[in-house]
């Protein structure tokens, strides 16, 4: 069964004794008490992928505008119906 005892994930019994007692049950061996195996440092809550694009194009699509917008070019025309379907 696993259950949430004080915000930490406990997947037995003894987890939610340690958890009642504000131990982080999941806290990896050798750890000093009063631990989380959480980090708060700032390094780690930056994505080595910040500020890159979400997605990189290439071939005919790396020449295409980012800004996503619409160009109308000038020798277009409107679609022909087919009136007899």
């Amino acid at each position: 069964m696993i259950s949430v005892v004080n915000g930490y994930v406990c997947t037995s019994s003894c987890d939610a004794a340690s958890a009642k007692q504000g131990k982080d049950p999941n806290a990896p061996p050798g750890s000093p008490p009063g631990t989380s195996s959480k980090s708060d440092k700032t390094s780690d809550k930056t994505s080595a992928f910040a500020g890159q694009p979400a997605t990189v194009l290439s071939g005919a699509l790396a020449n295409s505008d980012p800004t996503g917008a619409v160009i109308a070019t000038t020798d277009s025309q409107p679609p022909q119906l087919n009136r007899l379907a």
